[in-house]
């Protein structure tokens, strides 16, 4: 593994982060308001911020192609 590997992971990596910590606050948000409103636009900018940490891993196969 090369030293620029734990870096090009961080960011993918803290982007999954934020998208579940959007999720918690969505929950929260949704039981506080009683609309499901909150957690649907949270699940959907978790869903997003998934992405990145998707394509990370599937470079390497991608690039064996």
């Amino acid at each position: 593994m090369s030293d620029k590997t734990p870096a090009a992971l961080a960011r993918p990596l803290k982007l999954y982060a934020t998208g579940h910590a959007a999720l918690l606050v969505g929950a929260y948000a949704m039981h506080a308001t009683g609309s499901m409103l909150p957690m649907a636009l949270a699940a959907s900018a978790c869903l997003m911020l998934t992405v990145p940490l998707v394509r990370h891993f599937m470079k390497p196969s991608l690039a064996r192609r």
